[in-house]
């Protein structure tokens, strides 16, 4: 799976990236938090993708990304 980069961001100890895969035509978030050592992937919907990129823990699976 080749996927491109369309943005990225770092949160101090968070790095949020949104993808492209070309071969599905589907949007995918990377959410990568080094405090905690856990990296997240998940397909986004086309016309959310930039609300994921600026909020992706709203699309996190329950209890990734949260405070301990």
């Amino acid at each position: 799976m080749t996927l491109r980069e369309l943005a990225s961001r770092n949160d101090g100890s968070c790095v949020v990236r949104l993808m492209w895969d070309p071969a599905r035509d589907q949007t995918v978030l990377r959410f990568r938090d080094e405090e905690r050592n856990e990296t997240v992937v998940v397909d986004v919907p086309k016309e959310e993708a930039l609300t994921a990129f600026n909020n992706p823990r709203d699309y996190l699976p329950s209890g990734v990304g949260e405070a301990a």
